[in-house]
């Protein structure tokens, strides 16, 4: 039965932020654990909960988001009503520079005439690409429902010492509805709660919101929020499994680790038999390990080779391993080939990336080193 919500997904919001891994792709196409893309998650959480719907917003370095996605349809989207809409690059009319938009609700009030007006459904799911979680919407859009709220925030406790490259909005909240809200890079115990970038709303209100922000000239959704926050009902809706709040390069390496070395990061995120992630299907051989190799605490995609030693690594398709190279510690992309004898540890490697034999490259845990795609080293 389809859902009487859309969905909206943001692609692009910290491509800044995330410039090593977005100088070819956008956020929402940027490749995690092993087969999939950001992106993956937000449509398979859509989809889940029967919402068809769904507008993608993309801004620039969208090609590799749209090749990989398609016509939709591994994820069940291909019909001839409603499905994947892609919001493609367009310049703000608001804007007297006239550049792209760089903030939601920039986004928000250039689709509005076109395509939020003309939403059917009741209710609006908002969702940031860079927020990777595997949660039941339909229970959010319940939650939201039986509060009779005007926003929904989905938050995560966090823990004492988080921290972040750029300010958050973290909330307060008392019995499930927020209390304050706040922007902030790090732990603070008047507002313990992180919001994960998704946002349920009827869509009367969302248009009221857009409105709202064009009468005072206000390029903010968070600034909205913030402003209305002691007027309007809004809620918190609390989830405590695994969240990897992919804001900066180093939380992108940080979160792939504890994927490839957490079972309970990977079966909270990955493992759910009620609420699989769909990703676009490749017919690929399966993984060939020879009688040398030796993997340990590893994600390892189809049709690679792994004939050296794989040590806490996520390696993704078409990866070779030499014998006797040594991989510690590292995210390989696609295509990334490791020669006889190199060592790696604490490495990300883009696309196609060549390492040589006996070649010795290592970062460490708080500065993991990046090889652009393509590089032969």
């Amino acid at each position: 039965m389809a859902s009487s919500a859309a969905g909206i997904i943001f692609s692009s919001l910290n491509n800044n932020t995330l410039s090593r891994l977005t100088s070819d792709r956008t956020v929402a196409a940027i490749p995690f654990a092993c087969r999939y893309r950001l992106v993956d998650f937000c449509l398979s959480n859509l989809v889940n909960a029967n919402i068809s719907n769904i507008s993608i917003v993309a801004n620039y370095n969208y090609r590799s988001l749209m090749d990989h996605i398609g016509s939709g349809k591994d994820w069940d989207l291909a019909r001839r009503e409603s499905g994947i809409n892609f919001i493609s690059p367009f310049q703000t009319a608001f804007n007297a520079d006239g550049e792209m938009f760089s903030t939601r609700m920039e986004a928000l009030k250039s689709m509005k005439k076109e395509y939020i007006d003309e939403f059917k459904e009741e209710y609006v799911v908002l969702m940031d690409s860079d927020q990777v979680v595997n949660i039941d919407i339909a229970d959010v859009i319940k939650a939201h429902e039986k509060t009779d709220a005007d926003v929904t925030f989905v938050t995560t406790d966090i823990s004492p010492d988080y921290t972040a490259k750029h300010p958050q909005m973290m909330l307060s909240s008392v019995a499930g509805k927020v209390a304050q809200i706040a922007m902030s890079a790090s732990y603070d115990e008047r507002h313990p709660e992180h919001s994960i970038g998704i946002y349920v709303m009827k869509t009367v209100y969302l248009r009221r919101l857009i409105e709202e922000a064009t009468a005072f000239n206000l390029d903010s959704l968070t600034q909205l929020f913030l402003k209305n926050c002691k007027s309007a009902n809004y809620r918190a809706y609390k989830y405590s499994g695994f969240v990897a709040s992919v804001s900066s390069f180093l939380d992108y390496y940080k979160y792939s680790m504890e994927l490839a070395t957490s079972e309970a990061a990977r079966e909270s995120l990955l493992w759910k038999k009620e609420a699989p992630i769909f990703t676009r299907v490749h017919n690929s051989a399966p993984t060939r390990h020879t009688s040398t190799a030796k993997v340990e605490n590893s994600m390892i995609a189809d049709e690679c080779v792994i004939e050296g030693t794989v040590i806490n690594s996520v390696i993704f398709r078409e990866v070779k391993v030499e014998k006797g190279a040594v991989v510690k510690n590292c995210v390989l992309f696609h295509g990334t080939h490791v020669g006889k004898d190199a060592k790696l540890n604490c490495i990300v490697t883009d696309k196609d990336v060549n390492i040589t034999e006996g070649v010795t490259l290592s970062g460490n845990d708080n500065m993991p080193f990046y090889v652009q795609k393509g590089r032969k080293i």
